[in-house]
């Protein structure tokens, strides 16, 4: 797969973390929910970012 089709990819990824992270800030879920999730997506989008600058500097 090209790397460009790849990055798109994980762009897409990023954007449905983002919107989860939000949908879950506004929900009603309890404290711990939200902090135990949030923490989880949060992390999974630093891990997408970090793998989208790998391939930026690969090239």
């Amino acid at each position: 797969m090209p790397s460009s089709r790849t990055n798109i990819l994980f762009a897409v990824l990023l954007a449905v973390l983002a919107c989860g992270e939000v949908v879950l800030i506004t929900s009603d879920a309890s404290n711990g929910i939200r902090y135990g999730v949030g923490a989880a997506l949060a992390l999974a989008m630093l891990a997408v970012v970090a793998r989208l600058a790998k391939g930026a500097d690969s090239r």
